[in-house]
């Protein structure tokens, strides 16, 4: 019985402070085609199905320099655009990134983004391990 008091011990540690974990799911990545290398915005719905809130800390791509999270926000009628650091997933919750809001900016672009073009997007999360989706390049609606 003694013996078994260490293992017994080690199992309730292991347990305490876990919550229910987050579930990200990511869909409905695209961006729209560039001119040249400009910088471009990625488009995508992040989802936590799980019971555990989780935050998005990054992202990353081999197809530019940098990606970095952006916010949109209008300050005294003008529009600006800045970094903004982690985003908050709260469990069973879900966050779309959409032109004229929230997107992973692209600056650096290795090849300029064409229709019909496929790239991967890394994101990075603070209790979620990294997950990779393919984002799409489409032409906008109407044009």
């Amino acid at each position: 019985m003694i013996r078994q008091l260490p293992i017994f011990a080690l199992l309730l540690l292991a347990s305490c402070g876990q919550q229910g974990g987050s579930d990200i799911r990511i869909s409905n990545a695209w961006a729209r085609p560039t001119i040249g290398q400009a910088p471009a915005a990625v488009y995508l719905t992040i989802e936590n199905k799980g019971d555990g809130a989780d935050r998005l800390t990054g992202a990353f791509t081999d197809h530019a320099a940098m990606a970095m999270v952006h916010q949109n926000e209008v300050v005294g009628g003008v529009a600006r655009m800045r970094m903004a650091g982690e985003i908050n997933l709260p469990a069973h919750d879900k966050i779309e990134m959409k032109p004229g809001g929230t997107h992973i900016m692209l600056e650096g672009l290795r090849a300029p983004l064409r229709t019909g073009d496929e790239f991967d997007l890394v994101l990075k999360f603070r209790g979620s391990e990294d997950q990779s989706i393919t984002v799409n390049v489409l032409k906008p609606e109407g044009q």
